[in-house]
């Protein structure tokens, strides 16, 4: 029974594996533009050459990534707060980034850093700024129980979305349209300077949710039974809350709030794996970023030659997964 159980699992991850690897050589090829095989090899100055290493490739090498990472995020935060719905998007962290950024650009600040733009260390310093005000409430009500992070979390996606609705206001109509089209989320990228600063975290990231995969399948079933297992919660969750935050700040940063990732993903990964984490977890990271990679090249494809924001996208698809999350979880309250 375990040796069959075994192969079925190497065969669904040979199979993720193998379409995965088909969809990221598949995609930068298609296009408005058709790409001619023989122009990859090309001089430089040919603009095919040009289209596909310098502007797909990159950018549905950046898809992945991103995806992923707000995939992993959202897995992250949903054991830790064991809230379906706890995602960086609903906890604050992607408005705190999102804030810090827009003000940025209302204030023409810029602080380049490692050949990235000046926005990009303020929406960092958004999410930052999140991270701190959280821990300080927690200090301050001497709590740092589920209810007071994610409480705390609501209140300031709150805040921070109001501030920048105030900073639109305050926008005259050039930067008006700059600020609205970065919070649609976006992922257009021209080269590999972003991707270059991202991989490290990214691998980072990834290899310590791997590595604390027993810990988040523990806390998941409760804080009393976590630390009968001899797990530190207050340490752990505080840890991990900011080392995820601080990363997903980082992405928003240069990619803008791209919602629900982080809520669809983790939920389908349980759905084919049920119980078994190590295998949620290799999922969600190979499924959130083929979600965003796909969801891209439909905003690329849908209404040529215009591009929808891949933001306006994940939100459409998200919406419903919401309500039927929402749904779900009420009826069996009240089952």
């Amino acid at each position: 029974m375990e040796k069959r159980l075994f192969l079925s699992m190497n065969k669904k991850y040979t199979l993720l594996i193998i379409v995965g690897i088909v969809i990221l050589i598949v995609v930068p090829f298609i296009g408005n533009i058709r790409i001619n095989l023989n122009s990859l090899f090309r001089h430089t100055s040919d603009p095919h050459n040009f289209i596909f290493w310098q502007l797909r490739l990159p950018r549905t090498l950046l898809a992945f990534i991103v995806g992923s990472t707000l995939a992993v995020a959202g897995l992250i935060f949903q054991n830790l707060f064991k809230n379906s719905l706890a995602t960086p998007y609903t906890l604050g962290v992607s408005s705190g980034a999102a804030a810090g950024t827009v003000l940025a650009i209302k204030l023409n600040l810029a602080l380049p850093f490692l050949g990235l733009g000046g926005t990009y260390v303020y929406g960092f310093i958004g999410a930052l700024a999140t991270i701190a005000v959280i821990l300080a409430i927690t200090r301050i009500v001497k709590s740092s129980s589920i209810y007071t992070l994610l409480m705390s979390g609501v209140a300031l996606n709150f805040f921070f979305s109001s501030l920048i609705l105030l900073v639109q206001y305050l926008l005259d109509f050039t930067e008006t349209v700059s600020v609205l089209r970065w919070l649609m989320g976006g992922l257009t990228v021209t080269g590999y300077s972003e991707i270059l600063f991202l991989v490290p975290l990214y691998i980072f990231f990834i290899v310590t949710t791997f590595l604390l995969r027993h810990e988040l399948m523990l806390i998941s079933g409760g804080d009393q039974f976590a630390q009968s297992k001899g797990i530190d919660v207050k340490k752990l969750r505080n840890g991990l809350f900011i080392l995820v935050s601080l990363i997903v700040g980082i992405v928003v940063s240069i990619t803008g709030p791209i919602a629900f990732i982080g809520m669809i993903v983790p939920h389908i990964s349980r759905l084919v794996f049920k119980e078994d984490f190590k295998a949620v977890t290799f999922m969600t990271v190979l499924m959130g970023g083929l979600l965003l990679v796909l969801t891209d090249f439909l905003s690329r494809v849908l209404i040529p030659p215009v591009e929808i924001p891949v933001g306006i996208i994940t939100s459409f698809m998200g919406a419903p997964f919401f309500l039927f999350i929402l749904i779900s979880k009420l009826k069996e309250n009240h089952a």
